[in-house]
């Protein structure tokens, strides 16, 4: 009988190279991680939709990797407190406006007062000048931000001859913190309601007015009510994405591009997306019958300007460093 032949062993390089193979296999099936997230309204609502876009494709592109969990809105974690949830690690990442962590970091709200895109901000040093102070306050850093190009307004519930600001003087409005100093200047009376109570305050006529943004007065129904816009918009929206630094250090190469990817994508796409959301609820506003009166521009810069020398008394030092970072040359 013939000696069967042998089977000859693989060469030391084989193994060593098969073995990589392994390892490598290995290590990209290394478990999942999820955060948890909140957003300062309903997710489905105008200004919770970004985020979750955000979300979305984070959860599409990190698959195996990283996860996001949106845990709510403000009814599981009140908006006010999102922020220090963000800080504690009770909460990875919260979608909020500065306005609601104004408390610990009033610079802030410089933000709403630029005239630059958020690509221009990064350039300038201003974004980052805003991340560094909210490490140090906050022990969170600022992943992205929307709402730019998204600007404020005065509505009107009644049609008026309304020709100029002045025509406001005496009326009562609903506001909130950032419409303080320019309802101060103008005479207008600001109250204090909470959103889901307007329309009623709208309909008994306990206001004559509200302050809101371009966007999302539909979410709550007042364009059924309300008959006038004040042109031009002034601010800009401003909802900072923002993540517990710890966290974020704590995460492995592959989960941090994850984050890294999604803003990169986010900030280029949501520019379109803003632009299609304003074309559409200025067609819903002109449809629902609401008619524009422009005050002309000094009314803006004035808005603009008051609210600057609001935020110098808060932080002379640091509002006088970010001010030119966030202004256009």
């Amino acid at each position: 009988m013939r000696a069967q032949p042998r089977l000859a062993s693989p060469p030391l390089r084989f193994l060593a190279t098969a073995l990589g193979c392994l390892f490598a296999v290995g290590g990209a099936s290394a478990a999942e991680i999820t955060l948890k997230a909140a957003v300062f309204v309903p997710p489905t609502t105008t200004y919770g939709i970004p985020f979750k876009r955000f979300v979305d494709h984070v959860n599409e592109t990190g698959k195996g990797v990283l996860q996001i969990r949106i845990v709510g809105g403000p009814e599981a974690v009140p908006a006010d407190g999102q922020a220090q949830a963000v800080r504690t690690g009770v909460l990875d990442i919260a979608s909020i406006p500065p306005t609601y962590y104004k408390s610990v970091m009033v610079e802030g709200d410089a933000q709403i007062l630029s005239d630059m895109s958020l690509a221009e901000q990064r350039k300038s040093g201003a974004y980052e000048t805003l991340n560094k102070i909210a490490i140090q306050r906050m022990d969170s850093m600022y992943l992205t931000t929307y709402g730019i190009g998204v600007p404020f307004h005065l509505y009107l519930t009644k049609e008026m001859a309304v020709s100029g600001i002045n025509d406001l003087k005496g009326l009562r409005f609903r506001g909130q913190p950032n419409y303080n100093a320019i309802f101060k200047h103008y005479g207008i009376a600001g109250v204090n309601i909470a959103a889901p109570e307007v329309y009623t305050a709208l309909e008994r006529g306990t206001v004559q007015g509200y302050g809101w943004p371009l966007w999302g007065i539909e979410d709550f129904g007042w364009e059924k009510l309300t008959k006038v816009r004040v042109d031009p918009g002034f601010y800009n929206v401003i909802v900072n994405i923002l993540m517990n630094k710890r966290k974020y250090d704590s995460l492995d190469a592959a989960q941090r591009k994850v984050i890294d990817d999604a803003v990169v994508w986010f900030e280029q796409d949501n520019e379109k997306y803003t632009a299609d959301t304003t074309k559409a609820t200025l067609a819903t506003q002109t449809k629902a019958g609401i008619k524009s009166v422009d005050f002309g521009p000094q009314f803006k810069q004035t808005a603009i300007d008051l609210y600057w020398d609001d935020l110098k008394k808060l932080s002379p030092d640091a509002i006088g460093k970010l001010q030119p970072l966030l202004t256009k040359k």
